[in-house]
């Protein structure tokens, strides 16, 4: 088992696709780039932030697998992808969901105003569709709890409504369940389907990559010539990869205080 700080890239995965190292290799010049002080000062009128930038930077880790084995199974035991070796557990989970859910939609067709009971229902009836029991069941559950959190009173009243059939008394059930779950999602031995799910989520962050880079050409392209575009990696050509700049450094972006 790899150690909670271990980085992603150090574990036995596949090099990227073309298409997702090229977005990496675009979106790392873009980085470096725009930091130039000649290059900032405009995107800076362009609208583009610190926050903005750190978006880009956190996209950088996820395809370059620079966050961590521990970050990643945390992420993972919250939303699995698949259900653990768990039956009895995994089963539970599922039916107090199946249980709730429809309880839950009788409450809200009793509240009397057409426009309340109509939100509720599509709030409530709304399929849930996740890739695995244990996460849908999580999901169904975290939106029903949002009922006692929600300031309106016909949420309220809903809510009230199945505490008086003895929700909140099976709930720490369900959570000791649903925690049991994770923690073994959590520690189990890394295996060959994890590490291409590790890789597909690695692809799947190019994609968004992708999709980061073309909107900051959009709120660039009046603000600078196509060379510089170009120079940003955000034009025709693919820019030669730069050498192995760590994160931290694109990472520092910091417009200058003006007196």
């Amino acid at each position: 088992m790899p150690a909670p700080t271990t980085p992603l890239r150090s574990l036995d995965l596949p090099p990227l696709s073309p298409s997702a190292h090229e977005q990496l290799t675009r979106l790392c010049a873009f980085l470096y780039v725009v930091r130039l002080p000649e290059i900032q000062t405009r995107a800076l009128l362009a609208g583009y932030t610190p926050e903005i930038h750190a978006e880009g930077v956190y996209g950088a880790s996820l395809v370059r697998g620079e966050r961590s084995f521990g970050e990643w199974r945390q992420w993972r035991s919250l939303r699995p992808p698949r259900d653990p070796d768990l039956p009895d557990l995994v089963a539970e989970l599922d039916r107090f969901a199946n249980r709730w859910q429809p309880r839950a939609l009788s409450a809200a067709a009793e509240v009397p105003d057409a426009d309340d009971r109509g939100e509720l229902e599509d709030y409530l009836g709304t399929s849930v569709e996740r890739p695995s029991r244990t996460w849908r069941a999580k999901a169904c559950i975290q939106r029903i709890e949002h009922l006692a959190k929600v300031p309106m009173p016909f949420y309220q009243a809903t809510w009230a409504a199945l505490v008086a059939e003895g929700i909140q008394a099976e709930l720490a059930r369900f959570h000791e369940v649903l925690k049991t779950v994770q923690d073994f999602i959590a520690t189990t031995p890394l295996d060959a389907d994890e590490l291409a799910d590790i890789q597909a989520a690695r692809e799947e962050g190019a994609a968004s990559v992708n999709a980061w880079l073309t909107t900051r050409r959009s709120q660039f392209a009046g603000h600078f010539t196509e060379e510089t575009l170009n120079l940003l990696a955000l034009g025709e050509p693919v820019p030669p990869p730069l050498p192995d700049v760590p994160l931290s450094l694109l990472a520092h972006f910091r417009p200058a205080a003006r007196a």
